[in-house]
């Protein structure tokens, strides 16, 4: 029995949904669950609606239209009759909801997740239909398979919990359930998302709920990459990846994966397969790294600052380092990486953008510090088994050497080296490192 989950990339018009239901029939021989995304582009529509609120009518009545115009491409007879009195009634549903915060002006993190599970609420119905309509024993369960805590934006999944919602999905007499990603419902069923990518998250935290061999996640491009295609023009389909390898590409942005998308399968069997719709290329991710010495792919992190603390009152003195990170925390400012050499006389933080000023000025503020600076740099990131082998290791750290390197740090077990470079400087270091990569990829 596999998981099925389908990217709102690949869900725009009639021909996505005619490749989408062959694909689902070739792998639906016994029991499947299919994950959905929003349809292409409607989650940044609703989006749009929480920020906008004046506009947020216009924008609902845009998704309602989207949706049934593609619903009678994609369904025909008694399964597009179903499906259009489901989406109209979710849509009135919504309709409310705009009007609201169109005259109140406000938005909590509740009411933006209750807005947002709409899209693959949706799409869980259209996709549905097409099946059906198609010949394929499908139902709909357009309720969200996963109980989480009640961290709005970012929840968390609890998996006892979801463990009793999955059977009751199982038992459904289909050989096909659309059940939708991205979302969760908290145990009074209050709505909660799961982040960036959480359609791919909820696909691997189901296929180990139900204990089946497969995973896959159906996407528009062929599998990951050993790079960005628009930065790397020769970038290669990586063939096989280790879950470490994979959980430190997904953690870094890759393929826009959510970052805990494989961390629900380690120390288990599950074969995951990250393939295109549209073409034949694949990516295979299971177990672990064994002997491989390949080195697998780069992904560089951009929007980045270096918050350089400089000090000779903090030499020597216990917490100062806790004190500058207590800053951070309360500046709202995400901690890429930490560093302070033996002498103790500066501290070197590497934030993501949002909030570094404010971080700035705060830390000018306190009475130990003496300068603060902020500069633009990236992460270059390098991931593969092959860097707990030395002279894989020592490979990589001769291209690096070319360069202005501010700070390097290691990954999870080893597999990945992280460089953290000016801004001007990261994008020829990443292609000089991705020839690296392309010479030991296995």
């Amino acid at each position: 029995m596999p998981v099925v989950k389908i990217g709102g990339s690949i869900q725009k018009d009639e021909r996505d949904f005619s490749l989408i239901v062959e694909k689902i029939r070739s792998y639906a021989k016994g029991k499947t669950i299919v994950v959905t995304s929003a349809l292409k582009g409607v989650t940044n529509q609703l989006i749009s609606a929480t920020e906008n609120r004046d506009k947020a009518v216009d924008i609902v009545s845009d998704i309602y239209d989207k949706h049934v115009k593609l619903l009678s491409k994609v369904a025909e007879g008694p399964a597009f009759e179903q499906a259009f009195r489901e989406i109209s009634k979710l849509a009135d549903e919504l309709f409310k909801i705009a009007w609201s915060i169109r005259v109140l002006d406000e938005m909590t993190p509740r009411v933006r997740d209750y807005i947002l599970s709409f899209g693959e609420r949706m799409a869980t119905i259209v996709l549905n239909a097409s099946l059906n309509s198609s010949r394929v024993e499908s139902t709909a369960y357009p309720e969200p398979p996963l109980v989480t805590d009640d961290n709005f934006g970012d929840a968390k999944v609890i998996e006892k919990l979801s463990a009793l919602e999955v059977k009751k999905i199982l038992d459904l007499n289909a050989n096909v359930v659309v059940v939708p990603g991205f979302i969760g419902k908290t145990e009074n069923n209050r709505y909660t998302t799961l982040g960036r990518g959480g359609s791919d998250y909820t696909a691997t935290v189901l296929g180990k709920l139900t204990g089946i061999e497969e995973v896959r996640l159906i996407t528009e491009v062929p599998g990951i990459m050993t790079g960005d295609p628009k930065k790397f023009p020769n970038a290669v389909t990586i063939k096989r990846l280790s879950l470490e390898e994979a959980i430190e590409l997904s953690q870094m942005g890759a393929k826009r994966l959510h970052p805990r998308t494989f961390e629900p399968l380690l120390n288990s069997n599950v074969q995951v397969i990250i393939e295109g719709l549209y073409d034949e290329g694949y990516t295979v991710v299971q177990g672990e790294c064994s002997n491989d010495k390949g080195i697998k792919g780069i992904a560089v992190v951009d929007e980045l600052k270096l918050v350089t603390v400089e000090s000779t009152d903090i030499v020597g003195k216990v917490g100062s380092a806790a004190k500058v990170m207590k800053e951070a925390k309360d500046s709202g400012v995400n901690i890429v990486s930490i560093s302070q050499p033996a002498s103790e006389t500066t501290i070197q933080l590497v934030v993501n953008s949002n909030n570094a000023e404010l971080l700035s000025k705060r830390l000018t503020e306190l009475p130990e510090v003496e300068r603060v600076e902020l500069e633009d740099v990236d992460a270059v990131n390098v991931v593969g088994c092959g860097l707990k082998f030395k002279e894989v290791y020592k490979e990589v750290l001769k291209e690096a050497s070319n360069y202005n390197v501010i700070s390097v740090s290691r990954g999870l077990n080893n597999v990945s080296v992280t460089f953290i470079v000016k801004k001007d400087e990261s994008l020829n270091l990443a292609k000089d490192l991705h020839e690296v990569v392309l010479k030991w990829t296995r």
